[in-house]
């Protein structure tokens, strides 16, 4: 069983929840971040406890081995959509890390200014594009494209910002009153402070595991990856990590307690710890993800809620990679593609009412007679958990794109954040390439790996995620597929209108191909839409066709296709988050089959 928490920090609290929201940590007057159960949501990856190999089917919360779900607060929302520096995220297992799904090669790794004026004006030209609509179709026009790069490319690391760190000078900072520490262990850049009621399990050995464990994995980030420590060593203290249960300022919980986080205390995020993960070696990823919201929760200022799980998830993805050679992947990173309707800055996924929950959790936690209920479908729910947005900065922006993001903190949306460096155009062009990409799962060394989370939840049937407080209200049933449903009425292509994509959503429609060249009219019906043309090739490669806005797109196919299928891409491009209006609006269009294609194809085939 999943026990779910949320946080709270003296500013504003975050987050979620699930299961069993009955569950309240009374906190004591001590200055600490953790709270009772008031948050958002979810499944998803919502807060889980630290329960290892806990079999929860819950779409999102983990049921990877190392669970010691996370709450992110950091940069967390509270139910209204407010953002802040909360220093409070609960603890998630290996990234949360959905848990469980990996490359072909090994099991799962354990696995976060734009001028508002232009975001709703009407569709402008994207870069390198053709937003004419001619029937100019020319060679050249019908050539495959190459993304051109971006300038700046955002590369960043913050390596020579905390380059004179020395942890041999550091001081304990024990953040309680010393009459409640019954005692406390430094190795490296850590220490261990556990109060009188410390449960008679843990050893010291399991606290000298964990302090050494900690100390491999974040001297990975910080020395060859080029990432921050937390607050605490920055100040010339040891990070901390607190022992819940056993009787310090952080709670009057029982020593019996399962459950590991993320917090703070007096203004320091810290990791706080049940016994169970302290005990059990397979955590050990859970406790590292903790650690890296600890390090986000740091940084100049909050990023919103779902970046905090999915930027932590894809840095513990990347150092387990870097020092492994191996990819590995969570089950959670396929639901991106398998709805891609869904917006980029997206927690807990497609809701039951047809909306989408908001960067922060917005629109996700509803409560009926005291109880929280489900707002979430089964699998998506988790969609914050995801690593793909940011595997796809550091791949096609930059391999500091992410940092780069951390290090900018005027905004706490992340496509804002991004605008703020590459302008508006080159952002609408961002959303657009991410979305054709995504079609063909090219993410490089990533991309065998990413299938197998997308091959295993393929044509899963999906419905309402129950959990103990009930649900909002069952959804019709879907079927997962990249692929977007539609009618055909002559040669014009309908698109169903439940799956249409939201702001920075896409859809993706297979087209049976008869002929060397392909000619699709766009008819964009709402503003900011983009089309693009990409198919997989029998020999492996992706192929892109120059994307438009509205009018004709047009690809030769110089290679062939694989099963000769081809994918019109269909994006919103709006980056900025304008609240409600964002949330519930769903952008059409039509398309219409002028050449080198006989009709739509199978959407349940694999077309990538």
């Amino acid at each position: 069983m999943h026990i779910y928490f949320s946080r709270k920090d003296n500013s504003r609290y975050l987050i979620r929840v699930l299961l069993l929201a009955s569950m309240v940590l009374s906190l004591t007057s001590c200055n600490i971040s953790v709270s009772t159960d008031s948050g958002n949501t979810s499944e998803n990856g919502s807060s889980s406890d630290t329960n290892n190999n806990d079999a929860s089917t819950s779409s999102g919360t983990n049921n990877d081995s190392n669970d010691t779900d996370s709450s992110n607060d950091s940069g967390n929302a509270d139910s209204s959509g407010n953002s802040g520096n909360a220093e409070g995220s609960d603890t998630g297992s290996g990234g949360d890390n959905q848990g469980g799904n990996s490359d072909s090669s090994e099991d799962n790794t354990d696995t976060g200014s734009a001028d508002n004026s232009g975001d709703n004006s009407d569709s402008d030209s994207a870069s390198g594009s053709d937003t004419s609509g001619s029937d100019d179709t020319d060679i050249q026009q019908c050539q495959a494209y190459e993304w051109p790069g971006y300038t700046p490319d955002l590369n960043y690391n913050f390596r020579d910002e905390y380059s004179d760190i020395d942890p041999n000078t550091f001081d304990v900072y024990l953040g309680c009153d010393p009459s409640l520490v019954a005692g406390y262990k430094s190795s490296g850049w850590y220490t261990f402070i556990w109060g009188y009621n410390r449960n008679p399990a843990i050893t010291d050995a399991d606290i000298d595991r964990v302090l050494a464990n900690l100390n491999e994995d974040m001297a990975y980030t910080r020395d060859v990856m080029g990432w921050p420590p937390d607050k605490l060593p920055r100040e010339g203290y040891y990070s901390n990590i607190y022992l819940y249960g056993s009787g310090l300022c952080t709670d009057n919980a029982a020593n019996t307690e399962k459950g590991g986080w993320q917090s703070g205390i007096n203004g320091y995020p810290m990791i706080l710890l049940s016994y169970y993960p302290v005990i059990t070696p397979s955590e050990r990823g859970g406790i590292t993800h903790e650690e890296i919201h600890a390090v986000m929760a740091s940084m100049p200022s909050g990023k919103a809620a779902w970046f905090n799980e999915g930027g932590n998830t894809w840095l513990q993805m990347n150092m387990e990679a870097s020092r492994t050679g191996q990819y590995g992947v969570g089950f959670l990173d396929g639901a991106p593609f398998l709805a891609p309707h869904m917006p980029i800055e997206n927690y807990s996924g497609w809701l039951q009412d047809g909306t989408f929950g908001g960067p922060n959790a917005e629109g996700v936690n509803r409560f009926v007679n005291g109880q929280q209920v489900s707002t979430w479908r089964d699998y998506l729910g988790g969609n914050q958990y995801n690593s793909v947005f940011s595997h796809f900065l550091s791949l096609y922006v930059s391999t500091g794109a992410n940092a780069w993001i951390w290090s900018n903190g005027n905004y706490n949306h992340i496509l804002e954040t991004l605008a703020s460096g590459l302008g508006e155009e080159q952002t609408r062009d961002l959303v657009m390439e991410y979305r054709a990409r995504q079609a063909m799962v090219d993410f490089g060394a990533w991309t065998d790996a990413l299938k197998v989370p997308i091959n295993n939840n393929w044509g899963r049937t999906i419905g309402a995620e129950a959990i103990s407080g009930g649900i909002l209200q069952q959804p019709t049933p879907h079927k997962l597929t990249f692929y977007a449903d539609s009618d055909t009425v002559g040669s014009v292509v309908i698109p169903a209108t439940d799956t249409l994509p939201g702001w920075s959503g896409a859809n993706q429609i297979p087209f049976v191909t008869n002929g060397d060249t392909v000619k699709i009219k766009f008819d964009p019906q709402d503003e900011n839409m983009r089309l693009q043309l990409a198919y997989r090739a029998a020999d492996g490669s992706a192929v892109y066709s120059k994307p438009v806005s509205s009018g004709e797109v047009c690809l030769t196919l110089d290679k062939p296709a694989k099963d000769g299928t081809v994918v019109a891409v269909v994006s919103n491009v709006d980056y900025l988050y304008q609240g409600e209006s964002s949330r519930s609006r769903k952008y059409n269009y039509q398309l219409e089959m002028v050449e080198g294609v006989s009709g739509t194809a199978d959407i349940y085939q694999r077309h990538y």
